[in-house]
């Protein structure tokens, strides 16, 4: 590379982080040329001070969400100082200067000038209410876990945890018993927890934009049952599906413990049944037996007992739809292992790869008729299964 060819490059960067493209495609392709960047030009030095320091991020990112800091950068129309968010926020402004020139380091907030602070895009994004609860459930509820994890795994020998009450997250949360069980106790984590999961899948696709789900309901009668939300939680599928397709002729059927049907949506057209799903499918026939995000919560073997469960229920028109994420072999995305690791570390379970999967449908007697990936980022696909 010719000696002015770097210095050109250093503005061309500085260029469009001014006026960064508006194409997605684009976006995408120079963050990840970014990121590489990066890593092949940080000294050792901003190597072992990125890692070891990490987790200092999220903590005074969880301060600055509940010192209100996010909101009230982004509210004001110019910069704000640090005295007047400390007569706003009612803390130290010792602390708060502290805080505000970590998070501008961070490049969380903008530092305007000494003592002077602005909203970034970051910061946008840190103000969302979602946003904060998924920090929120990070930091209380998956932190901890994570901080046990070294001890656990050097304690079983290295073994991939497969035990649902024996993980990090008893450890960390010490409880006896499994972590959605633990969290019933926990209203406002859980509260954090469903906002979380509401902002993240607002406005993205979903598994309806990827499969004619109108095809495997082809001469349904008002009484055939043509969906089945096996653990589907407060209902939000069945809500999609009758708000995808209101014309959809058949029952839809929303099935779930005792102790969350009072809190599920009262959706028109929906039906809201008490099931416990281990104690074998009681709706037998349905056009498709629906499972989002339920398999990942367990090992093999209590996968293959639910899968069971589902295929003696099946007629000869039902399919099985597992919408869930589908790691590739090589290349996955960090967003698809950050979630792994959440399952390794909370539920002993995990996110499986494309193999893994084909491995673990094929023990159940299942093949995948078709398939389709809504996500890219994270994998999150939906598997049409058969019996062999």
């Amino acid at each position: 590379m010719a000696s002015s060819e770097p210095s050109n490059l250093v503005k061309q960067l500085e260029a469009a982080t001014k006026n960064p493209p508006q194409d997605p495609i684009l976006r995408k392709q120079l963050y990840q040329a970014s990121k590489k960047l990066f890593i092949a030009v940080e000294d050792q030095f901003d190597t072992i001070y990125r890692i070891n320091y990490s987790a200092q991020i999220i903590s005074v990112a969880k301060v600055a969400i509940d010192l209100k800091i996010f909101e009230i950068l982004v509210k004001a129309k110019g910069p704000v100082s640090t005295s007047e968010l400390a007569k706003t926020t009612k803390a130290s402004d010792v602390l708060l200067g502290r805080i505000l020139r970590f998070l501008a380091s961070h490049d969380m907030v903008v530092e305007a000038d000494e003592d002077s602070w602005t909203a970034n895009n970051v910061a946008q994004v840190l103000s969302i209410a979602g946003f904060q609860a998924g920090l929120t459930h990070s930091f209380e509820t998956l932190m901890p876990c994570l901080q046990h994890t070294p001890q656990f795994l050097a304690d079983t020998g290295y073994i991939n945890p497969a035990d649902v009450v024996h993980s990090p997250f008893q450890l960390a949360h010490k409880t006896d018993v499994p972590a959605f069980v633990w969290a019933m106790g926990q209203p406002k984590l859980v509260a954090d927890f469903q906002l979380w999961m509401s902002v993240l899948h607002e406005s993205q696709k979903t598994f309806l934009d990827v499969i004619d789900f109108e095809r495997l309901c082809r001469h349904a009668a008002s009484d055939t049952v043509v969906f089945v939300d096996i653990g589907g939680g407060l209902g939000q599928q069945c809500a999609l599906l009758k708000g995808r397709l209101p014309h959809l002729k058949g029952r839809v059927i929303l099935q779930e413990l005792s102790m969350v049907l009072p809190h599920a949506m009262q959706t028109p057209g929906v039906e809201n049944t008490e099931l416990d799903f281990w104690t074998g499918q009681p709706v037998k026939g349905a056009r498709a037996y629906y499972m989002r995000n339920i398999l990942h919560d367990y090992p093999d073997d209590k996968v293959l007992t639910l899968l069971k469960n589902t295929i003696a229920a099946m007629g000869s028109e039902s399919v099985i739809l597992v919408d869930e994420m589908v790691i590739p072999n090589k290349g996955a995305h960090p967003r698809a292992l950050e979630l792994d690791i959440t399952m390794l570390t909370s539920l002993a379970s995990m996110e499986r790869t494309e193999k893994q999967w084909h491995a673990l449908l094929a023990a159940a007697g299942l093949r995948i008729r078709e398939s389709g990936t809504y996500n890219d980022a994270t994998g999150e696909s939906v598997m049409v299964l058969v019996p062999v």
